[in-house]
This record gives structure tokens, C-alpha cells and sequence, in this order.
């Protein structure tokens, strides 16, 4: 069972989460909080969900990654939902942690798809997360394709290339050539990045930990 909290000032939306996740056996929606103060709170030193939905403009102005970065430091992996994109939002809570971003206009099968991917440890690409990353244009940092996240993240944080491969759903020799690039990459934005303890250090440094260790 993927136990799950939502984060969210819309009491409405939250009363519907109830309905219209009843229906689904293997996801329980075990609390809900209109702050991340009341959802730490209400936490009370039991177990962290498995799995956060988290607003991304809460009403209480609290900043967007400061809350990624409470939620995960409470047990949860995050998954950030908003009604409106924010493209500059929602990188800085990719940058944080979260593990993925839906906007509410998505249907209630998209919405557990990715609620199953996160809770497995994996990250919920959508379409609008992947054309957010597509333009992420910072300076220090190389322009990474979804796909190539995927292989980076799974590969530096332990996995082999050939799992690393599996996870992102590539033959062997495309995440080869993936790796390839992404080090191309940084080394066009002036960050060598050769070995894999340095692709590492640039998975950390640049806060890119979307999927986790490699299965």
C-alpha cells in the first residue's frame, strides 16, 4: 500500500483527493494539510507517507524549495502539483528534491501513475516538467534531456551503466552515448566532469537527485 499526504490550501481539492483516490487499492490518502508546518505537525513522530503531493504557491508565501527541503527532511518524497506552471518554481524544487511535477489539469490515472513511480523510487517526468528542464538556460549549468537526467542520476548514485540503462527504459549503448554527452555538457559550461565520483559531485552539486539509486 503507497501511503499518501497532500499539501494543499484548497479545501476543495482536498475533499476531492479523498473521493477519488478511494477507488484505488493499492494508494491511501492518510493526511492532508493546508501548510508544511501542519503536515510536520500533524506527522507527531510517526512515519513519513511514502509519498507528498505538495502545492506549489501555498497562501502562507512559504518558499517553494524551502518546503521540498522540509517535506523530504520529514521522510516523504515529493511530488509537486500546481494549478498554474511556474518554470522558475518549479526548477527550484526540482533543484530541492522533489521527485516530480504535475500541473491539477492532469486526469486522476496520471495523477497515480505518478504517485506509483515516485513511491518506487523513480521520478514523474510529465510533459510540462520535461519542457521546463529542456529550457533550464542557468549559466553553470548544462542543458540536460530528460532521458539523459535519467541515465546521470541513476548512474552516479550507484547503479551500473547497464541498470542505470533498465531504469531509464534505453538499450545499453544509448545511455553509453548519454553519458557521453552529458559530460560534453558540462565541460562546454567550463565543469570537467570525467570519472564517475565527479558525475556525482555534479548530480549533487546541481541538486539533479530526481530518481534515486539505480535498481
Amino acid at each position: 500500500m503507497i501511503t499518501v499526504a497532500a499539501i494543499d490550501d484548497d479545501r476543495m481539492l482536498l475533499y476531492g483527493l479523498r473521493t477519488w483516490l478511494a477507488p484505488v487499492e493499492d494508494v491511501r490518502l492518510v493526511q492532508v494539510a493546508a501548510t508544511v508546518d501542519g503536515y510536520l505537525d500533524g506527522l507527531g513522530g510517526a512515519d513519513a507517507p511514502r509519498v507528498v503531493l505538495l502545492d506549489l504557491n501555498l497562501r502562507d508565501g512559504s518558499d517553494p524549495a524551502d518546503n521540498v527541503a522540509r517535506v523530504r527532511a520529514g521522510g516523504g518524497r515529493v511530488l509537486v502539483v500546481s494549478a498554474v506552471p511556474d518554470a522558475d518554481g518549479v526548477l527550484a524544487t526540482i533543484g530541492a528534491g522533489a521527485a516530480g511535477y504535475l500541473t491539477k489539469s492532469h486526469p486522476l490515472d496520471v495523477l497515480v501513475e505518478a504517485i506509483r513511480e515516485v513511491a518506487s523510487g523513480g521520478s514523474a517526468i510529465s510533459p510540462e516538467l520535461a519542457f521546463v528542464l529542456s529550457r533550464d538556460a542557468r549559466a553553470d549549468r548544462p542543458r540536460l534531456s530528460p532521458q539523459e537526467r535519467a541515465v546521470l542520476t541513476a548512474y552516479a548514485s550507484g547503479a551500473t551503466l547497464a541498470a542505470a540503462a533498465r531504469r531509464a527504459g534505453v538499450a545499453y549503448g544509448t545511455a553509453r552515448e548519454y553519458l557521453e554527452r552529458v559530460k560534453r555538457k558540462y565541460a562546454e559550461v567550463g565543469r570537467p566532469t570525467r570519472t564517475k565520483l565527479e558525475l556525482a559531485d555534479r548530480v549533487r552539486e546541481d541538486r539533479l537527485d530526481l530518481g534515486g539509486p539505480g535498481r
